[in-house]
């Protein structure tokens, strides 16, 4: 029996891998593929015929011709009408969904607060007025810094019927964000100071001769110490936010509840009897408070200050418990006796930042002139407390400053 080679036809005996591939067993012919194309399926054509047919269909398939009359399927990264391949996905990990959804809620949680606060806000008495310029002392010579606010925070005794109010309490509240802490200053009303334009007199008659700009330049004339805003509150405002807290807990020792349970009639604004009890932590009313606060013939200004001070910094600790909703119900009765010069875009930064991080500060205190630095002295004025105004200067910048309580440093 013959043997055949790889590419020998067994009918035709051919030996051209070319014709055999194409060439049919039994006749001999070549039986184009419909790979090509070709209709006349299985019509004897001549060899060269089928040569050039073969030829052509080739060229078309290497040419892509044949393929392009094919429905194409789209791969998985290609667009089905653009032919573009497809942008992948990006699908948000679970910490990053979770973290988007926290700064979301964060967003809309100071939104909140800056509302409450522009509400706040709108209930305030506000004095239209520029920015304060001292015309008795330059910007170049005052004590400041871009992390310290300080406040002017004045008590008046604002009686119906009268248009000259008394300053009753003076202090000056400095935020400091450098050391994070709250600082009170309060100055003493009997202090022997120079008023601009008025000459040399106590303290109190710069509110009560030209208000609360003279008071203001008057501070900053004397102590260089830069103010950045006031608040003027009244008796009423007073009584109602302590009484809005729910109360305000404060030391009291026994000789000033004596005082007080004799002397109360005196000065009830009420007329409701009131009893006093001493200890480290004595609840009190607004009423209470207020009487509390305005002790002065029993021992002296110095005591007057501090309790004042102290009762201040028992308002700060009930506020830190209170939250954006209680303090929109509170400012109701406290805000419409507060008169400020803040703007509305500084009073929300005020408000958030108290939420956040103010009320949480230290508190220290300090009165000025210290004990130990002045001498009582009979002026024109009356009684007075003189002391040395440059030194008083530069002891109050450095603790207000430079973190440097002279108290502390006594102790």
């Amino acid at each position: 029996m013959a043997k055949y080679d790889d590419f020998e036809d067994i009918s035709s005996k051919s030996d051209d891998f070319f014709d055999d591939e194409f060439e049919d067993f039994d006749s001999g012919r070549y039986d184009i593929d419909d790979d090509f194309g070709f209709e006349n399926e299985g019509i004897p054509l001549s060899r060269q015929e089928q040569k050039s047919y073969i030829d052509q269909n080739i060229q078309s398939k290497t040419s892509g011709q044949h393929i392009a009359q094919k429905q194409r399927i789209p791969t998985e990264y290609e667009d089905v009408n653009t032919k573009a391949p497809r942008k992948k996905k990006k699908h948000l990990s679970l910490r990053r969904k979770i973290i988007r959804a926290i700064g979301i809620g964060i967003l809309v949680f100071l939104v909140l607060i800056g509302l409450v606060v522009l509400s706040i806000y709108n209930k305030l008495s506000h004095k239209e007025t520029t920015e304060h310029v001292n015309p008795y002392i330059s910007e170049e010579e005052l004590y400041s810094d871009k992390n310290v606010t300080n406040i002017l925070l004045v008590g008046v005794d604002a009686r119906e019927g009268e248009t000259v109010s008394r300053s009753d309490t003076m202090m000056i509240v400095s935020i400091d964000k450098n050391t994070k802490k709250m600082k009170i200053t309060s100055f003493l009303r009997d202090s022997y100071v120079e008023i601009p334009d008025n000459g040399w007199n106590k303290l109190n008659a710069s509110m009560s001769w030209g208000g609360i700009d003279l008071l203001w330049n008057t501070l900053e004339y004397n102590y260089k110490i830069k103010i950045d805003n006031y608040m003027m509150v009244d008796f009423i405002a007073f009584e109602n936010m302590i009484d809005a807290l729910g109360g305000v807990d404060v030391p009291i020792t026994e000789t000033e509840a004596n005082y007080l349970n004799n002397t109360w009639g005196e000065w009830t604004l009420t007329g409701n009897q009131l009893t006093f009890e001493s200890g480290d932590s004595v609840h009190l009313n607004g009423e209470e408070a207020l009487m509390f606060c305005r002790i002065r013939k029993l021992d002296s200004d110095f005591e007057r200050t501090r309790r004042q001070r102290e009762t201040i910094s028992g308002i700060k600790k009930e506020l830190m418990h209170t939250n954006p909703v209680e303090l929109l119900k509170l400012s109701n009765g406290v805000l419409p006796n507060i008169e400020t010069d803040i703007t509305s875009t500084e009073m929300i930064g005020l408000g958030i930042g108290a939420i956040f991080k103010y009320l949480h500060y230290d508190i220290e205190s300090l009165g000025v002139p210290i004990d130990g630095s002045w001498r009582s002295e009979n002026k024109s004025c009356g009684n007075c407390l003189v002391f040395d105004i440059d030194e008083a200067s530069e002891m109050l910048n450095d603790y207000i400053y430079n973190d440097i309580n002279p108290l502390a440093e006594e102790e």
